[in-house]
């Protein structure tokens, strides 16, 4: 049987050699093309910069829920803030980088109290401790594992306050404070926030 007869998957391993190494360059041609992807890993540059107060302003426009616009120890800086699923609530998470250079992340829910630890995520606590912070009970659960953030959680009435990450006691009692501290966002029937 002549070569030109063979079905192409009986061909010999050079033409399938050289197929392959054409669709690599071809691959590698467009990746770099669009600039998807960079050889060199980017370099650590300013924290971003992130508008809490407008998206808190709009969490509690969009979503009817009670939300505080804390104001933070100087020196703090919010770098993320986004929706959480909490539960079968949604929550308003807004973090912040501290003075300290510790991580402070806030999540403020109508989720029930009770529920909360086991919403927040599927990590499993086992060390719970009380403590009185601004005039506020909050639980603080922790982990012996120390790939898992602890919970620091109080019921400020009309919401439950979340606060994790990486930070001092100091940081999330200042934290905590400020929450405690901000009256809830009164917003007006035309959507705008009533300023007291």
């Amino acid at each position: 049987m002549a070569s030109e007869d063979k079905p192409k998957i009986f061909e010999d391993a050079r033409d399938i050699t050289l197929t392959v190494g054409i669709i690599l360059i071809m691959m590698f041609l467009a990746v770099g093309a669009t600039g998807l992807c960079s050889i060199n890993p980017e370099k650590s540059g300013p924290v971003q910069n992130v508008d809490a107060a407008t998206f808190l302003e709009m969490e509690a426009r969009g979503s009817g829920a009670v939300i505080r616009e804390p104001v933070m120890p100087e020196g703090w800086q919010p770098t993320a803030a986004r929706r959480k699923q909490v539960g079968s609530e949604s929550g308003a998470v807004v973090s912040w980088l501290t003075a300290n250079e510790g991580y402070v992340e806030s999540a403020q829910t109508q989720l029930a109290l009770e529920d909360v630890p086991t919403a927040y995520d599927s990590n499993y606590r086992a060390n719970s401790e009380r403590r009185e912070v601004a005039g506020q009970d909050v639980e603080i659960l922790s982990s012996d594992d120390k790939d898992v953030r602890p919970l620091w959680i109080t019921d400020l009435g009309d919401a439950r306050l979340i606060l994790t990450g990486s930070a001092s006691d100091a940081d999330y009692e200042a934290a905590l404070t400020a929450f405690v501290e901000a009256k809830p966002l009164q917003i007006a029937e035309d959507g705008s926030v009533i300023s007291e």
